[in-house]
């Protein structure tokens, strides 16, 4: 598979790892009946609980615990198969440090989506957020730090410094504690919504971006549509 065969199948990877997290997980929502789901102050865990309970103070009750749970495994399969994917577009640390964020992030995530919050194996699924959560903005802000070299715009390579670093950021404001627990949710989603908008950006950057060998031969096509001073005609 050549490189623009892969930045294509990635671009098209890191889309659907987006979407599916945003529909599955508005779909888990909205099926919460008494009480309704509170972006603001339930944590995106309490949609993955399949029994009604009351968990650390919080109401839960999610009849469609399967669609969040699929949510969370698909995404860390997907995100790590489109990092191996657009990979050959990076060199050196850079490459190194994105496939092994992205393992770590896929392993964290496929354990949240199986284990639940409120079972048995609650410490697994902490540990998987913990990991999925950390390890996933790192490799944006990789790819951030790799994206000049890699051709990739110069929008995307702010975007992809900025996200985690208010993910993250956000991430800190939660385990310090220092808002009301009804914000819990909002502080949480920090530091997973960045990874999850990145995965789109990422996606349409990948397709708006020129093959960097197309745009070096294209100078040199047509050596005999030259002029004199051996620039090409217009």
């Amino acid at each position: 598979m050549d490189a623009t065969v892969r930045r294509y199948a990635g671009a098209v990877v890191f889309a659907v790892a987006g979407l599916q997290y945003v529909a599955l997980e508005a779909v888990a929502a909205s099926a919460w009946v008494d009480p309704r789901y509170d972006y603001a102050g339930n944590y995106i865990s309490d949609l993955g609980v399949p029994v009604a309970q009351v968990y650390r103070g919080r109401d839960i009750d999610s009849p469609l615990a399967w669609a969040m749970n699929t949510a969370f495994v698909l995404q860390g399969v997907l995100f790590a198969a489109g990092a191996a994917l657009v990979a050959v577009l990076f060199t050196g640390g850079v490459r190194r440090a994105l496939l092994w964020f992205a393992v770590l992030h896929g392993a964290g995530m496929v354990l949240v989506g199986a284990f639940h919050e409120a079972a048995g194996a609650g410490p697994l699924h902490h540990a998987g957020a913990g990991v999925g959560v950390l390890f996933g903005n790192l490799a944006v802000l990789v790819v951030g730090a790799g994206a000049r070299g890699a051709g990739l715009p110069r929008w995307f390579g702010g975007a992809s410094v900025v996200l985690p670093v208010l993910g993250l950021l956000g991430e800190a404001v939660l385990f310090s504690q220092i808002t009301p627990d009804r914000f819990d949710g909002l502080w949480e989603r920090a530091g997973v919504y960045s990874i999850v908008v990145w995965q789109l950006l990422f996606a349409a950057a990948l397709v708006g971006v020129r093959s960097r060998r197309t745009a070096h031969l294209r100078p040199h096509a047509h050596p005999h549509r030259t002029g004199a001073r051996g620039r090409l005609d217009t």
